[in-house]
C-alpha cells in the first residue's frame, strides 16, 4: 500500500507538471479563456487534458489515478458565457446591443437605476419596432406614460440573449446632445436579472457568467443587496454629514447612471436637517432619464464608507427641488459613478449579492 501511495504522488506531481498552459500550447490544442471569478467542472478542456496525460503517461485505467488526474485542475470557461468590450464616455458605461434582426449595433447606456429597458424613439421608428402598449414610469420625482413595445429580442455579443424584452419608448435626445455620443438605449434590470454580471473596470469589460454555477472565488467579501421598489436595489453604507461628527448608516442605491458621488434624497435631507440654513449654499442643475431640469444643492460630507473602502471630505448632492421629492422611494439616497468607478464590480441578483473588488 506504501509503495502505491508513493507511486500515485509521482505519478500526481508528473501529470501536474504536464498539465498548464504551456504544455497545452504546445500539443497544439486551444484553450478557452477562464475567469478568476467561479469554478466549475467538465467541458472541453477536460477532453484536452486527457488526450495529453494519455499521450504522454499511457494513462493507466486505475480508477484512483483517473481521480487524481482529474482533481487536479479546475477552469470556468463554460461559466463565462460572454465577455464584450465597454465604452466610457464621461463616467457612464456603455455597451453594443442589438435588437430582434437587426445587425447594426446599438449604443446603451448601463444604468442599474433603470428598473425597465428604454429604446429611444428615433432609433423605436428606425427599427419598425412594434408599438402596442403603454405604461406608466416615474423618473426625476414624477410620472409620465410612455408608448411600449412588447416582447422583443435583446442581443449582446454572440451568446447573451434576452427574449420577451418590453422596451419603453422615451426622447433621449437630451443624453445624446448632453454626452455628445449617440444613447439609443438605457439598459439595467432586465440583463442584471437573468446573468450574474461583471463590470470589470480595469480590463474595460462586461463579463457574463451563468447564475446558476457561478461560484465566487475573488477576494471580497458578498455584500448583501437591500431591495427597492421598481426593480431597484441598494447597499447599507455608512457616512458622517457635515453637521455631525457621527457615523450614520444608511440605505443608498446603486445607480451606475448617475455621474455623481453621492445624493442624498429630499426626504433624507429634510430627516437629518443635512442643509445649513445659515450658510449660502452653491446650487447644481441637473436632468433623469427625461429632460426635465433640476436645481439641487452642492455640498460635502466629512466621510462615507462601504465595500471595504473610505472616502473622506466627497463632494454630494443634496435634493432640494420639488421635482426631485420621493415620498415613496425605499431608499435614502444615490451612489454614483464617481466611487463606483473605484471597483470592479460583479453583481449577483438571484442572491441579492454584490462583490465591490478593488482595481488593480
Amino acid at each position: 500500500m506504501e509503495n502505491l501511495e508513493r507511486h500515485l504522488v509521482s505519478r500526481k506531481e508528473r501529470i501536474n507538471s504536464l498539465i498548464n498552459l504551456r504544455t497545452i500550447h504546445n500539443h497544439g490544442y486551444n484553450l478557452p479563456a477562464c475567469s478568476p471569478h467561479e469554478t466549475s467542472e467538465g467541458g472541453p478542456l477536460w477532453g484536452i487534458i486527457a488526450k495529453i496525460v494519455a499521450h504522454n503517461l499511457k494513462m493507466t485505467k486505475n480508477p484512483l489515478v483517473l481521480f487524481l488526474i482529474f482533481a487536479s485542475v479546475h477552469c470556468t470557461a463554460q461559466d463565462l458565457l460572454e465577455s464584450v468590450p465597454i465604452q466610457f464616455v464621461e463616467n457612464y458605461i456603455f455597451i453594443e446591443v442589438t435588437i430582434n434582426d437587426t445587425e447594426k449595433p446599438l449604443n446603451f447606456l448601463f444604468d442599474t437605476g433603470a428598473g425597465i429597458t428604454v429604446v429611444d424613439t428615433k432609433v423605436a421608428e428606425q427599427l419598425s419596432l412594434d408599438i402596442n402598449a403603454q405604461s406608466k414610469i416615474s423618473t426625476s420625482g414624477k410620472s409620465l406614460l410612455s408608448k411600449e413595445s412588447i416582447s422583443n429580442i435583446v442581443t449582446i455579443g454572440k451568446n447573451i440573449i434576452l427574449d420577451s424584452i418590453n422596451l419603453v419608448l422615451m426622447d433621449l435626445n437630451h443624453l445624446t446632445k448632453y454626452l455628445n455620443t449617440n444613447v439609443d438605449g438605457v439598459i439595467g434590470f432586465d440583463l442584471l436579472n437573468k446573468f450574474v454580471t461583471e463590470t470589470n473596470i480595469d480590463s474595460k469589460e462586461m463579463r457574463f457568467y451563468d447564475s446558476m454555477t457561478f461560484k465566487y472565488i475573488g477576494n471580497s467579501e458578498p455584500i448583501q443587496l437591500t431591495t427597492l421598489e421598481s426593480n431597484l436595489f441598494g447597499i447599507l453604507i455608512n457616512a458622517v454629514p457635515k453637521n455631525t461628527s457621527e457615523s450614520l448608516a444608511f440605505n443608498f442605491q446603486i445607480d451606475t447612471g448617475a455621474d455623481n458621488y453621492l445624493s442624498f434624497h429630499n426626504k433624507t435631507v429634510q430627516e437629518y436637517q443635512l442643509v445649513d440654513i445659515n450658510k449660502k449654499h452653491k446650487f447644481k442643475k441637473g436632468f433623469g432619464a427625461d429632460s426635465t431640469l433640476s436645481r439641487n444643492i452642492r455640498s460635502k460630507v466629512n466621510s462615507v464608507s462601504f465595500g471595504s473602502k473610505k472616502w473622506k471630505n466627497i463632494p454630494v448632492m443634496l435634493e432640494v427641488d420639488p421635482i426631485n421629492r420621493r415620498e415613496k422611494s425605499l431608499a435614502d439616497g444615490l451612489i454614483g459613478q464617481r466611487l463606483l468607478l473605484d471597483f470592479n464590480i460583479i453583481y449577483n441578483l438571484e442572491k441579492r449579492l454584490v462583490y465591490l473588488e478593488k482595481r488593480k
